[in-house]
């Protein structure tokens, strides 16, 4: 799976946070049905995508936040159970991965097995995981699912 590099600017998630040890101790479909309950109530929607931000803390012990929801122009009266991340301008490598050629974990397997064969490292130590139209549901083999991870150069 070959990304293509991308420059993104700032993105305003506005959603619902769960948090864990790891990815495996997060309920995210969980996430996903208490952010719909009042996604009506947000202003200012950009309607393209639905978003996960995974940040892995780089410490011990170790916690893996998700953020579900969409991006914004502006926050405006958020519902109290919604957070908001500013995520920073930067270089992107962007996978565009199709169920029908493995699940989640593959997916995630081929981008971090590039980053780690390429001239370039993590800049951040998140992931965003992007639901447009053509997502039907990981068990669609016609699903699928965009993958940016935040780059810069590998210094030698």
């Amino acid at each position: 799976m070959e990304p293509r590099i991308i420059d993104k600017p700032t993105m305003t998630l506005v959603g619902i946070v769960g948090c864990g040890s790891s990815v495996k101790h997060l309920d995210i479909s969980g996430l996903w049905q208490r952010f719909t309950e009042h996604e009506h109530e947000i202003k200012h929607k950009i309607e393209d995508f639905g978003y996960e931000l995974h940040i892995e803390e780089a410490r011990k012990p170790s916690m893996h936040f998700c953020l579900v929801g969409i991006e914004v122009t502006q926050v405006e009266d958020l519902p109290l159970e919604f957070f908001c991340k500013a995520i920073p301008p930067c270089k992107y490598a962007h996978f565009t991965h199709h169920f029908r050629d493995g699940d989640y974990g593959e997916a995630f397997e081929a981008a971090y097995g590039w980053l780690k064969a390429s001239n370039y490292t993590a800049a951040y130590s998140f992931d965003i995981r992007a639901y447009g139209e053509q997502f039907k549901g990981s068990e669609d083999p016609e699903s699928v699912l965009e993958i940016f991870i935040p780059i810069k150069p590998r210094q030698a």
